[in-house]
């Protein structure tokens, strides 16, 4: 029902629009995606889920345009559907609650000025030329400023609530601490507000954008979830996925710190050199620091902070039908100490892409992120070609990576983390003794010049150190994915 309710509004939204005496024009445009194929999807050999994946999503975007100077656009989302999954709408019937919106924001120019806003929810992301951010990109709620000071020079600020009003529980304090949490709308010290700057430098053949980030996050800010449960523990929900990006192994919450709220920023520098074409070289450099003073880290006081950095490089040549390159990165890892904090780079809710498997540079909605979407506590190497092109309309990817962790394997021998797999603080563990390898070989043709077929074939070797581990694990995985896209 609520997705025809949905559906229904969209309808009357466009109607509307273009029964008001033209007041505005609409554009419509889209990428609607179905998937088929085989893939490992987890590095647990106890893991009994199904490896055959039958999935779409449709993705659409509405702008109204008004003027030049302004515009509103909603931007929906249906899926992912997993053909024959009831609660996702795609069993038989056909009838499930998947519909999402995803952005939701007007765009208008201040008059008389050239100070561009836009408000609402909408795309929020840091630059990154090597392999995108490996601190934040996604949607959020918040407004955006922008302004270019010349053909050159811009700048862009933002503040989005990330999160607030979604603890459920209630803080019982005594002398200046939690003695007790309870259920309850209280919804005491726990917003999460995020505040960016970017400063994007454009020279001929040389861009360079330094950018910085400010949050203060309140105590209770990643509790619980209204879409979840009291406790918001569902896997997969958005505060969840945030909080493995901002803690340090061994804690679950912020809750139990001695402050009301704590402060977190980062620094980057990122650039994209081409003045030496065909070369192309980029490079980013990213540095972040959460500190939530003081609390309970396993049963004993410790820090309750997290700080690390990510430096990395991309090196490649452009041929006629094929351009050579080079990944290198290196991102600090934790020590043997855990009741000093981490030594990982925080992030939010990043998409680190230098893989189409083991990270988050897959195509549409293939399986991917077998290691997460960020290279927090790793180090890897990656050799692509990519753009090769015999045949009009028909390319291909090919890569080989190599990577290893960079986190003490003391962490887990002290049992601050039991697998590799399902931690809270990272999606995946490698120990300085861990390694992985990775093959991709992704192909792209053009069936019409709206209908894209793509092929991706994927190949991870995963080495633990059995010394380190007592787990497990499926050492060899295999990913062969077929995906329509209808874009329009």
């Amino acid at each position: 029902m609520k997705r025809i309710v949905t559906l229904l509004l969209a309808a009357g939204l466009v109607l509307g629009a273009a029964g008001a005496g033209n007041a505005a024009d609409v554009k419509v445009k889209g990428m609607w995606d179905f998937a088929v194929g085989w893939a490992d999807s987890s590095f647990n050999a106890g893991d009994n889920g199904d490896n055959f994946v039958a999935r779409q999503r449709l993705r659409t975007q509405v702008d109204f345009i008004a003027s030049e100077t302004l515009k509103g656009v909603v931007f929906f989302e249906i899926g992912d559907q997993n053909w024959g999954r009831a609660n996702q709408g795609a069993s038989l019937g056909t009838d499930g609650t998947v519909i999402e919106v995803r952005y939701s924001y007007v765009d208008w120019v201040v008059p008389n000025t050239e100070l561009k806003v836009r408000m609402g929810l909408q795309p929020i992301a840091f630059p990154g030329y090597v392999a995108d951010s490996s601190v934040l990109n996604h949607d959020g709620a918040g407004i955006t400023l922008n302004y270019a000071f010349n053909e050159n020079v811009a700048a862009t600020f933002f503040w989005a609530r990330l999160e607030n009003d979604n603890d459920l529980s209630k803080d019982e304090i005594e002398n200046n601490k939690i003695v007790k949490k309870t259920p309850g709308d209280n919804f005491r010290h726990d917003a999460f507000d995020l505040f960016g700057l970017t400063l994007p430098m454009t020279f001929d053949g040389v861009k360079v954008t330094p950018w910085g980030a400010y949050a203060s996050i309140g105590r209770n800010a990643l509790d619980g979830d209204r879409n979840t449960n009291h406790w918001g523990g569902a896997a997969g929900d958005q505060i969840g996925k945030l909080r493995q990006g901002m803690l340090p192994m061994g804690v679950t919450s912020f809750s139990g710190s001695d402050d009301s709220r704590g402060d977190a920023w980062w620094l980057g520098l990122t650039g994209d050199i081409t003045v030496w074409n065909p070369f192309r070289l980029a490079f980013d450099f990213n540095y972040g620091s959460v500190d939530m003073g003081e609390g309970i880290i396993r049963g004993k006081h410790g820090d309750l902070e997290r700080k690390g950095w990510l430096a990395s490089l991309l090196a490649e040549y452009k041929l006629d039908s094929v351009t050579p390159g080079l990944i290198f990165w290196y991102a600090s890892g934790d020590d043997d100490d855990p009741y000093d904090g981490s030594e990982r780079l925080p992030s939010m809710r990043p998409a680190w892409k230098p893989t189409s498997y083991g990270f988050d540079g897959y195509y549409a909605i293939d399986p991917g992120e077998m290691f997460g979407t960020s290279a927090a506590g790793t180090w890897g190497i990656v050799a692509q070609l990519k753009d090769i092109t015999f045949t009009e309309d028909l390319s291909h990817i090919f890569r080989v990576g190599y990577y290893r962790g960079t986190n003490d394997e003391a962490m887990v021998k002290k049992g601050f983390v039991t697998t590799p797999w399902g931690n809270t603080g990272a999606p995946f563990y490698l120990t300085e003794e861990d390694a992985a390898w990775e093959v991709n070989f992704d192909t792209t043709y053009k069936i019409y010049e709206d209908l894209t077929l793509n092929v991706a074939l994927g190949y991870i070797y995963l080495d633990l150190d059995n010394s380190v581990w007592n787990v497990d694990e499926n050492k060899n995985n295999f990913k062969a994915m077929v995906n329509m896209r209808y874009a329009f």
